[in-house]
């Protein structure tokens, strides 16, 4: 019966017909199809096909009941069938689509789960929110084949100066899969950067900075620190410069390649090496004279990974590395980073040195956030939450370079 429907709807007149059948069918059972399509001829055929009396108009729909019955078909099934042979197999899209949606749903249900275990290492508030809005990209499998690389990327991190080729090469068998414009490289800066920053409008330096404080070095080049008054032996291969540099009272970039192709020797274990954030501070101490002053380390905003390096090779040996940051939310957070990760002592960094700059009026600029927690002091966190006020080590530099002379010079 189906041969015989579909040679009279084979008609070329009513090729529109047939292929709005097909589509709806792809959709679901419709009840009716459009005829708007048909042009004259396509109508005049139509109404032989129906028997009947008059010309359908393009503004009405058409009964798939009253087509199957004018075929002499039992059922629409058969219609559907008829529509086949004349066709091929018609996909049912309604259920593709309702098959993508729930897949599309397990995806994000699973990173949901897994940026949720993730957040006892890192700070992901509205990671997986913006991760979702901004859409599948490359389809769904593509997408999770991505998404699985960013959460096992930092499911390792933070990380200990590895570098990020090292990383993507352990992690994603691609030494440059973690590279700038990479689509993973992107979520997991996304993910380390926060909102801070729109993900399309991150340069180069945002995304090493990102890199840096998750412990990753992007090259050993890039990643560097700003000394004053080192003296390692003159037979070491860069001795001679670092020397004839502190005699002259000049501040030396040192970059990671350097420190770890040629390692400082450690400082002796009665030693002492300073640590600040601000190179204002570096500047100021070598305007004054630094020939004879200790060692000193400029962390530049959060540690690089060349800083981290260089405070662990003078250390190595026992001697005492003391830092110093702002009293802000950065400049704490950096104090506690180092301490953990680099044996730092807070130095001047407690409540009595905060209350002290607070009453001498050099807190000017509001604090907006929550203060990180100090466990070397818990005073302290409770008096900048009750103070809100900033105090900038440029402020204190005066205090900060006389208390690292009369130090370092103590017997």
């Amino acid at each position: 019966m189906t041969s015989v429907a579909a040679a009279r709807l084979e008609r070329p007149e009513l090729t529109a017909l047939v292929d709005e059948l097909a589509r709806r069918f792809g959709e679901g059972s419709p009840a009716s199809v459009s005829v708007h399509t048909l042009d004259r001829a396509g109508l005049d055929a139509l109404a032989d096909l129906l028997g009947a009396d008059q010309l359908p108009t393009r503004k009405r729909r058409l009964s798939v009941a009253r087509l199957t019955a004018a075929l002499n078909l039992g059922s629409v099934d058969e219609l559907r069938a008829t529509v086949e042979v004349l066709r091929g197999p018609i996909p049912d899209r309604r259920a593709r689509r309702a098959s993508v949606a729930a897949e599309r749903e397990a995806l994000w249900s699973w990173f949901a789960a897994e940026v949720q275990a993730l957040g006892d290492r890192h700070d992901l508030e509205g990671w997986a929110t913006r991760v979702r809005q901004a859409g599948l990209r490359g389809g769904i499998d593509q997408h999770r084949h991505h998404l699985e690389g960013a959460v096992a990327v930092l499911g390792r991190l933070p990380a200990d100066g590895t570098t990020l080729a090292a990383l993507a090469s352990d992690l994603l068998g691609d030494p440059h899969a973690l590279d700038r414009g990479r689509s993973v490289a992107a979520l997991v800066v996304d993910a380390l950067a926060g909102p801070r920053v729109d993900g399309t409008a991150r340069d180069a330096e945002t995304v090493r900075s990102a890199w840096e404080r998750a412990g990753v070095a992007p090259d050993v080049l890039s990643s560097t620190t700003l000394v004053l008054g080192l003296r390692p032996p003159a037979d070491h291969p860069i001795g001679p410069h670092l020397r004839a540099a502190t005699d002259a009272s000049e501040p030396v970039v040192l970059t990671l390649g350097q420190l770890r192709r040629w390692p400082l020797p450690p400082l002796a274990a009665d030693g002492v090496a300073f640590v600040v954030e601000n190179p204002s501070v570096v500047a100021e101490a070598a305007r004054r004279g630094w020939a004879d002053g200790p060692a000193l380390i400029c962390s530049s905003g959060r540690p690089t990974v060349a800083v981290l390096t260089l405070v662990r090779q003078l250390g190595a040996a026992g001697a005492t590395i003391l830092q110093h940051a702002d009293f802000d939310e950065a400049g704490i957070a950096i104090t506690g980073w180092l301490a953990v990760r680099a044996a730092t002592q807070p130095w001047m960094m407690d409540g009595p040195s905060y209350r002290a700059a607070v009453a001498a009026g050099y807190g000017q600029v509001r604090l907006a956030n929550a203060t990180p927690p100090t466990p070397w002091d818990p005073s302290l966190a409770e008096l900048v939450d009750a103070s809100r006020v900033a105090i900038y080590e440029e402020a204190l530099r005066d205090q900060l370079i006389a208390e690292m002379l009369q130090i370092a010079l103590r017997p």
